[in-house]
């Protein structure tokens, strides 16, 4: 079996160049036995255009004519085809979207899912709901509030792109709405100094902060190991915008977090992330990738060494365009003492499925 052809349809609902995620583009992957996969790749409308030209030249060009099961070998051949060392930053995530169609197609030809073909069947997977709606202290207290009436026992809320001050209400008045048993998170997306992390750590220390997530800018891998020595019962986590075991192994082996959070689309896709899950389980390091809960559902429930995955509810305004046009894989929660757990889909493949009325209202037409 060869592969044929890459088509890429691009999908949006704002071209806002500062929309968040503002577009979709849907990969599909094509042999010459009919058989097809699914991928996709969330994009800033700033940059969409360079990703699709990406995708339909150079990254095609890489792949056709290969065998599709090949993932390892085909992973390699993309990131090279950008020479001298132009594999990375942008590339690595235009790769995850062909990246995640080929393991669609493995899938899809043993009609298995995805978690099947990784050695697993875990039943459900704990999950941590994602409460980073950009709202006032009082108001952001009260969706946590909602979240945790719902059945959530950890939740995750922001501390970035505010004052320290502000930071600090939002962590006082969410903690008094969720109760003492509720596990609370704090992201600030490193865009903190190492001063700054331990200050608001001793500030937070009445508030029992369970983790602190991206304190300080991921290239300051030293900042994180100091910010971590001075934690104390705050676990520090990090990884959302590293890539690579390279990147990786500098934060698990220079003791800079407590758990690591690599995103299957910005590290380059499945085949890189099993990698970087390999290295964290071989170092006793929990992992628990950010956001893209369609993917890592499938990777929590194959794998033994993911604690639990991000939950983004249907009214979270960060990926609602997602939420939107996808309608598969369905994700089922089950509610217990414990938290909320969603049930891995049983699909063959990843189960993506668009919604074919959102999808046709938001083609971007190619000229």
């Amino acid at each position: 079996m060869k592969i044929t052809d890459v088509t890429v349809k691009r999908y949006s609902v704002s071209r806002d160049a500062r929309a968040y995620a503002g577009d979709i583009q849907i990969v599909e992957i094509h042999t010459d036995a009919g058989a097809t996969g699914l991928g996709f790749v969330p994009a800033a409308s700033a940059t969409s255009d360079i990703v699709a030209t990406l995708l339909r030249r150079n990254l095609k060009a890489a792949v056709v004519g290969e065998d599709p099961l090949l993932t390892d070998d085909l992973w390699r051949r993309m990131h090279a085809a950008v020479p001298r060392r132009g594999g990375e930053g942008l590339v690595r995530t235009c790769m995850a979207g062909v990246d995640f169609a080929l393991w669609d197609l493995k899938g899809k030809l043993l009609d298995v899912p995805l978690s099947a073909l990784l050695g697993g069947g875990r039943p459900r997977v704990a999950t941590y709901a994602n409460c980073a709606h950009g709202l006032p202290p009082d108001q952001l207290a009260a969706k946590a509030a909602e979240y945790v009436k719902g059945g959530h026992t950890a939740l995750k809320i922001r501390g970035s792109f505010v004052s320290v001050q502000e930071a600090t209400e939002r962590v006082k008045h969410v903690r008094e709405a969720i109760g003492p048993d509720v596990k609370l998170m704090v992201d600030v997306n490193g865009t903190w100094d190492v001063d700054t992390a331990i200050q608001q750590l001793r500030r937070w220390e009445r508030y029992d902060v369970y983790w602190l997530e991206e304190p300080v800018p991921p290239d300051d891998i030293p900042g994180y190991v100091r910010v971590r020595q001075r934690a104390g019962r705050t676990y520090i986590v990090g990884g959302e915008q590293h890539v690579g075991v390279l990147e990786f192994r500098q934060l698990i082996e220079q003791g800079a977090v407590d758990v690591v959070q690599p995103n299957a689309a910005i590290t380059g896709g499945i085949t890189d992330w099993l990698r970087i899950h390999a290295l964290a389980t071989l170092s006793s390091v929990p992992v628990s990738p950010w956001n893209l809960q369609m993917v890592h559902i499938h990777l929590a429930a194959g794998l033994p060494n993911v604690k639990w995955i991000e939950y983004f509810m249907a009214d979270n305004p960060l990926l609602e365009f997602q939420s939107r046009l996808f309608r598969g894989p369905v994700l089922r929660e089950e509610v217990t003492a414990d938290g909320v757990f969603l049930v891995p889909p049983d699909g063959a493949g990843l189960g993506l499925e668009l919604d074919e009325a959102v999808a046709a209202a938001s083609l971007v037409p190619e000229s």
